[in-house]
């Protein structure tokens, strides 16, 4: 007579237990992987986002200062080329100056552009749009030329693993 277990009821050899932890590590490192490209893709968005809502604050303000009648759109030519740089905590909070030692915060710098036909270099490129910013606005009436400028704001920041600058760019135009 012969003691022990049958074929059938035997267990599990070592082979198969270690085949199968490497099958489900596989499978951990794989979910790993995914969430680590998800984190940094999320992360990403919501930088674009900020970066986005900033240009837009931005925009929306100079839009709501309007172009003055005399002289057309004076109001706004100084703000061709400004940069100023600002900065967003971990916390959500919206900086204007360098946040303390020890604190978390992302770096922007947003870059103001107006294009304005009666100041010569403001258009870079001697490129006035479509349809052109030098036209005469109102309809059949000449000598209504140049009151329209184009207002476009930029906003950048570095990207870790990225190389140069990532960039939201947003414009408009401001008329009388």
């Amino acid at each position: 007579m012969r003691y022990g277990l049958s074929r059938a009821s035997r267990g599990v050899t070592l082979l198969e237990v270690m085949a199968t932890m490497a099958v489900m590590l596989l499978g951990v490192a794989a979910v790993m992987t995914l969430v680590t490209h998800i984190s940094t893709s999320n992360r990403r968005t919501l930088t674009a986002t900020q970066a986005q809502l900033i240009a837009e604050r931005r925009l929306e303000n100079i839009a709501s200062m309007g172009c003055s009648a005399e002289p057309p759109c004076s109001n706004l030519a100084g703000l061709d080329n400004q940069r100023t740089k600002m900065w967003q905590t971990a916390q959500g909070d919206l900086l204007t100056v360098a946040p303390a030692a020890g604190v978390v915060a992302r770096e922007y710098e947003v870059a103001v552009d107006v294009d304005y036909s009666r100041v010569p270099g403001s258009i870079e490129g001697g490129s006035r749009g479509s349809p052109d910013i030098a036209r005469d606005l109102v309809p059949g009436q000449a000598g209504s030329i140049g009151n329209l400028v184009n207002v476009r704001v930029s906003v950048s920041w570095l990207e870790p693993g990225r190389t140069g600058r990532q960039v939201v760019v947003m414009q408009t135009r401001v008329a009388p």
